[in-house]
């Protein structure tokens, strides 16, 4: 008899993010491998960018892909330059990979 093996178990927690009572975004913390490729030439941008401008426009990149991830909710770039702060997006962004980094080292998944 063969073995199953049922990935589906293999979850983990998400990240949830609190803008305030009212606002909470729920990120998945294992991303697709598109998203993680994007956010890799993201940081591989911001390291390279000559302006602060040009920094500013990557982090709110990343952070409206890593918000867009709640499927409850439409995150575009235009919501996060109107309702997220330049140390908001930084946090998310560093929590967001600290996250994904705790749990793909997690022995329990």
């Amino acid at each position: 008899m063969s073995k199953i093996i049922d990935l589906s178990l293999l979850t983990a927690e998400p990240l949830v993010l609190k803008f305030s009572e009212d606002d909470k975004f729920t990120i998945p913390s294992e991303p697709s491998v598109e998203l993680v490729n994007h956010l890799l030439d993201f940081e591989d941008k911001a390291l390279k960018a000559t302006t602060n401008k040009e920094q500013f426009n990557l982090f709110v990149k990343m952070a409206s892909m890593i918000l867009n991830q709640d499927e409850s909710r439409e995150v575009s770039e235009e919501f996060v330059n109107k309702n997220v702060s330049l140390s908001q997006m930084k946090a998310i962004v560093e929590l967001y990979k600290a996250k994904v980094t705790e749990n793909s080292q997690n022995p329990n998944l």
